[in-house]
């Protein structure tokens, strides 16, 4: 009897140092679900402070872009006016068609390839070497970036997107990206 009282009393005292290990356990794991419910709500704000400004950056992008196109639009609106007034003055109507067609066509074509080649300008930066196959290159023409797949006698082979171009090797420099500063 006193055998088997023992080896109750020993079972309950075990079951009962189990149940406060788990009672332990599971204040810890309390602990823990609080801690990351906490976590979850500072990560939302962080991240809804992250997306608002990322939201305001874009927003204030738009609007300086916006302000270029419309200094650009009372600029040509401005040029504009000048021809007209240059077209009653004058005789020689072929030489106010020209420049007509100078502001409006090869000016458009600048700006825009000026724009082009600014981006490429934050995203690479030229470096000396002389190009060879599987190099990344500016084509100085249009400002385009692409990777030389096939080098000839004076030209290269260029793949810009998914169309391969020949580029005179002298159209070419070489880039790479440039490293971004955190």
């Amino acid at each position: 009897m006193d055998e088997g009282h023992f080896r109750l009393d020993k079972l309950l005292n075990k079951a009962e140092q189990d149940m406060q290990k788990v009672e332990a356990k599971e204040k810890d794991l309390h602990k823990l679900l609080k801690e990351n419910e906490r976590l979850k709500r500072e990560y939302e704000v962080l991240s809804d402070k992250e997306r608002k400004q990322h939201e305001y950056t874009l927003q204030k992008l738009q609007n300086k872009i916006r302000e270029e196109e419309i200094q650009y639009l009372k600029d040509m609106e401005r040029k504009l006016k000048q021809i007209v007034i240059e077209w009653k003055r004058t005789d020689d109507k072929q030489k106010v068609i020209r420049q007509a067609e100078e502001l409006l066509f090869h000016k458009r074509a600048k700006a825009i390839n000026d724009k082009i080649q600014k981006k490429v300008d934050t995203k690479f930066e030229e470096i000396k070497g002389e190009v060879k196959i599987g190099d990344r290159v500016k084509i100085r023409t249009n400002n385009q970036v692409g990777k030389v797949l096939e080098l000839r006698s004076k030209a290269a082979v260029v793949q810009v997107g998914n169309i391969p171009i020949q580029v005179k090797l002298a159209d070419l420099v070489l880039v790479q990206e440039r490293q971004k500063v955190e």
